[in-house]
Formats: C-alpha cells, structure tokens, sequence
C-alpha cells in the first residue's frame, strides 16, 4: 500500500465518522453567548476542510466518490435510526433517549440530505476549478461557499414556516462553520507535500547468487 493510499484511507475514515457522530448528536443545542447551536458544529464544521484534504490527497475521482460515500452513510443512518424507533418494543424498555436520537422528523432528514448533497457538490467543484491557485484560495473559497449554501438550505428546508428564526440561525452558523474550518487548512497544506513527495522505489529482488 503506497503512502498516498493509505494517507486517503485514513482520511476518509475520519471523514466518515465525523459526518455520522454529527447527525447523531446534531439534536443536542448548545448555547455560545446568545447563539444557539447544534452539538454537531464543531465536529461537522471540520468536514468540509476534510473533505478538502481527501481531494487534494486523492483528487477529483476521490472528491467524486467520497461525496456519494457520505451521502449513502447519512441516508443509512437515517433510514435505520427511522426504522429501528418504528418497530414494536418490549414492555419493559424505555426508549425516551433513542426517540430524541433517532426521531428526526422526514422533514428534516431530507433537509439534512439535500444540504449535504448540494454544498458538498460545489465544494469539490470550486476547489477543483482553483486547483493552480494554491490551497488557502481554495480552501478559503470551496468553504465560504459550502459553508454557506450547507446553512441556508437546511435552516430554510428544515424550518421555514414553522416560525423559527431563520436569519439568526443561519448566520452563527456560517460564521462559526467556516471559522472553524479554517483551522484544518494546515491539514491541507501538509497533506499536499506529503503526495507531492517522491514515493520510495518497490523493493526489487536480489541477483542470482547475492546473499
């Protein structure tokens, strides 16, 4: 396995398993001053500039593959948590917690769904586009406009018309998510020296005779 594969390995675990330990704790708000947040912002605030060092290790193919990869690991967690809170219980388990956990409306899961799909989308292609202009530029500019679009779309499909308040939701968030996100962008940096390094030449096996 060469450095390059497994350094993608490993970013696409964390990558993965950030995005699902987002959505499950994504129900718990917390409060920043007078901002209300979900849990999952810190945590999912680090996915987009992650997703920024899976493309730059692995380029356009992966960027392509890992965005339906998360996407198919949102919607099973989803769908499973949806499923398991329909079947019938025992009598005697209480499951108040897994209600409050799994319990997203379909509303929102589709919200939650179609934000992700979207921005991840623009994501990959900005910071494909702005591949020669160095990775702060791109970091920078794929993140300031997922960030965004991520926020907007979800707060709008999630909550519009329920009287929540849109515009003070949205703009914590963006703010916050990009702040953020720019932190993981000597990640970035450090994953691209380490492709760009020349890999060690296989092993070749001895002429005859040499012990």
């Amino acid at each position: 396995m060469t450095q390059r594969t497994t350094l993608l390995t490993i970013l696409i675990s964390v990558y993965i398993g950030a995005e699902l330990v987002s959505n499950v704790t994504a129900g718990r708000l917390v409060q920043l001053g007078s901002l209300v947040f979900p849990g999952a912002i810190f945590l999912y605030s680090l996915t987009f500039t992650l997703r920024d060092a899976i493309h730059t290790a692995g380029g356009w193919t992966a960027a392509k593959a890992v965005l339906w990869g998360g996407f198919a690991a949102n919607a099973l967690l989803a769908a499973y948590g949806l499923l398991v809170n329909a079947l019938p219980k025992p009598g005697f388990f209480q499951d108040d917690a897994y209600q409050v956990v799994f319990g997203s409306t379909v509303r929102v899961v589709l919200a939650s769904l179609a934000a992700y799909l979207i921005s991840t989308a623009l994501d990959a292609l900005i910071f494909e586009r702005l591949r020669h202009r160095g990775v702060t530029v791109q970091v920078i500019a794929s993140n300031a406009v997922s960030t965004t679009l991520d926020t907007i779309v979800f707060i709008t499909l999630a909550f519009a018309g329920t009287g929540a308040p849109l515009l003070n939701l949205m703009l914590g968030q963006i703010i916050l998510k990009m702040l953020i996100s720019l932190l993981l962008i000597p990640l970035v940096r450090w994953v691209r020296t380490q492709v760009s390094q020349p890999q060690e030449p296989a092993l070749t096996a001895a002429p005859a005779g040499v012990r």
